[in-house]
């Protein structure tokens, strides 16, 4: 199976694998990795070239980011420009708890870019209006 970083700015990284957890126990091949304030970007791209090289196990490496065009998003983009990385790193950005996961119970199957994108739209519903659309129906 492909390793897994989540990326954030703050601690949200670390609080979706802690939920993470909760579903799917303790998690091999995967980290959270968070960008604190005052931390220089030279530092955290350091950390995400370490984290990458601790959850690969050969298989390459999806990184979750928090935010499109965010510090962890524009660090793991500039790591797909690189030769060593290019083929080896995944990037999606928008993380949310379900794409992520369903990225884990795909297991060693995994699962294409765009079905990620995908799931992680789909677990954004307004459920108020869908509790009226039930309602009426």
């Amino acid at each position: 199976m492909k390793g897994i970083l989540l990326a954030s700015h703050g601690r949200l990284a670390e609080g979706l694998l802690d939920t993470l957890q909760i579903f799917c126990g303790e998690l091999q091949q995967m980290q959270a990795l968070c960008l604190l304030p005052g931390e220089e970007i030279t530092e955290f791209m350091e950390k995400l070239e370490a984290a990458i090289q601790k959850v690969d196990t050969g298989e390459g490496v999806v990184i979750f980011c928090d935010l499109l065009f965010g510090s962890p998003c524009n660090c793991s983009a500039r790591l797909l420009q690189n030769a060593k990385y290019a083929e080896k790193i995944s990037v999606i950005t928008g993380m949310n708890l379900c794409m992520v996961l369903e990225y884990i119970g795909s297991g060693a199957a995994g699962m294409d870019r765009e079905a990620l994108v995908d799931t992680g739209h789909k677990g954004i519903v307004d459920f108020n209006k869908l509790l009226r659309e039930r309602q009426a129906a």
